[in-house]
């Protein structure tokens, strides 16, 4: 059976013999999405194990925060309100993002 270390030996030999950046790009996604995955579930076992609070691991330590975050769905209140379109555009900001994408 392959271990973990092994295995992420043998994933970043497979980046680094990948010439094709897009390639590269692809199996990184891959490994991020599993990575990923075991974080949120080691993160909920962590707190439904500990609760709320500081916790010292053998090395390292993490704080459990529980909270909620409310949201307010503005284009639906500017809508109700009748909210003229061109009071929205006036309020709203633009950015330039840069998006990358790859199919895995």
């Amino acid at each position: 059976m392959i271990t973990e270390v092994q295995a992420q030996i043998q994933a970043q030999a497979t980046v680094e013999s990948l010439v094709n950046p897009i390639d590269a790009l692809a199996v990184l996604t891959r490994q991020q999405k599993a990575l990923e995955e075991q974080i949120k579930a080691l993160k909920a076992d962590i707190a439904n194990t500990f609760g709320e609070g500081k916790h010292q691991g053998e090395k390292y330590s993490c704080t459990v925060s529980l909270s909620q975050r409310a949201v307010v769905a503005w284009k639906a209140v500017a809508e109700e309100a009748n909210v003229p379109a061109e009071l929205v555009a006036k309020h709203t900001s633009t950015t330039s993002i840069i998006t990358v994408s790859s199919k895995v």
